[in-house]
């Protein structure tokens, strides 16, 4: 129990942050880059060229889409690397730069997955010719 504002009355702590999932899955993600940001600059005088690598599985889930680019633009910033896995995103925000995506393909009857590889260049998405 905690004091409330009101002299004498208490209230319970639930523990709730009054936070939608999604909103809360944005704090997690900003955490995380943040950490791998500062982890690779620690690096970075024993291993400058190694890749600053963040893998995202179903990435950005239950975040709404506005705040998708947002996202992709913080790694950018961060100067991280990223792989990001999903059913539903391509990655060609507005607020990225420039992004090579590869969408896999399965046919169930058939053996291996196909591949196509796009580049996105901020503005437009364009297919690899293979």
């Amino acid at each position: 129990m905690v004091e409330d504002a009101a002299p004498g009355r208490r209230r319970k702590l639930t523990g709730r942050t009054g936070l939608s999932q999604g909103e809360q899955r944005v704090l997690s993600y900003l955490v995380l880059f943040a950490a791998a940001a500062a982890h690779f600059t620690s690096l970075a005088e024993s291993a400058p060229h190694a890749p600053r690598l963040i893998l995202l599985d179903d990435a950005f889930a239950k975040v709404d889409e506005p705040t998708h680019g947002r996202l992709g633009r913080i790694l950018v910033d961060l100067d991280l690397d990223f792989v990001l896995t999903s059913e539903r995103l391509m990655g060609n925000w507005p607020e990225v730069p420039s992004l090579h995506i590869y969408e896999c393909l399965r046919d169930p009857h058939v053996r291996g997955v196909a591949t196509l590889h796009y580049t996105w260049n901020g503005r437009h998405r364009r297919l690899v010719s293979v």
